[in-house]
This record gives structure tokens, sequence and C-alpha cells, in this order.
């Protein structure tokens, strides 16, 4: 086992994937997420991961969050969507950064987001709850967009 070491967690943009809002997020043990071929690639197949189904009512305001994280196995790019409206919906690949095309899904088996990922995911928990539950007057999106994380943890 490794000695836990802290890593940079850094939004990058929220990239409009056809009629989505996905907030992207970079873990790196650098100072920077230094796969700028592979976050092309990985973005490419925002639309085919936007698109699938899960066994429970998938209704969703097509808001997405993205983490790529350079971890000891390879690249992990974690799609996640709010489903209903206190759900989350959440896929999991892992790329070889010598193939930074290529993504093997992994989750479906009781795979859950690591330490620093779930850091990123408890962020976007709390703003959902701010923005888009608590208020009397009814959620308001744009406020949830613009909450954004950046930390070393």
């Amino acid at each position: 086992m490794r000695p836990y070491k802290t890593r940079t967690i850094e939004f990058k943009e929220t990239a409009e994937i056809g009629d989505w809002l996905v907030k992207i997020y970079t873990i790196s043990e650098n100072e920077e997420f230094g796969h700028g071929n592979f976050y092309d690639h990985v973005k490419a197949k925002l639309p085919i991961w936007l698109s699938m189904q899960n066994s429970f009512d998938s209704t969703n305001h097509k808001i997405g969050i993205l983490i790529l994280h350079e971890g000891k196995e390879g690249i992990f790019s974690l799609i996640n969507w709010w489903v209903d409206e206190n759900m989350m919906n959440t896929h999991i690949f892992l790329t070889d950064p010598l193939k930074p095309d290529i993504f093997t899904k992994i989750s479906g088996d009781g795979l859950a987001p690591c330490v620093w990922e779930l850091e990123v995911l408890y962020h976007e928990k709390g703003a959902w709850v701010s923005h888009i539950l608590q208020p009397e007057s009814g959620p308001n999106f744009q406020d949830y967009i613009n909450d954004v994380y950046n930390d070393k943890i």
C-alpha cells in the first residue's frame, strides 16, 4: 500500500456537449494534469457516455460531472450525472496513458470512486443541495454550474 499523498484537484471547464453541460475536473499527483491528448479523446467520448441508461428512472437535468484522475493504474474517467432529484449515476472507465483513445469500462461490479474523487463529488453534492434542492424559489441551475472546486488534498 502506498502512503497517502496530496493531489491537485482542478476545475477545468464546463463543456457543452449537445444539450448537456458537463463540469470537468482533473486530479493529479503533479501540479497539473499532463495528458492534453487524452483530454481531447475523453471529450469526444462524452456524447456516447451521456446517452448510457441505467436500470432505474434515468430522468435527469442534462448536467454532468466528469472527473479525470491520473492514478497508478492509468487514467480514470468518471462520468456522473444527477438522476431524478437527488441520486447520482456514475460510470468509470480506465485508460492506459500510452493508448489515450481506448477506454475500458470498469464500473458495474461494485467499484466506486476513490478518496480524491469522492472529494469532488462531496463538493458537487453540497452545491446540488444548496442551489437545486434547498432554494424555496426553486432550482438555480446556473448557480450550481458556477459553483466549482479547486484544492490540494
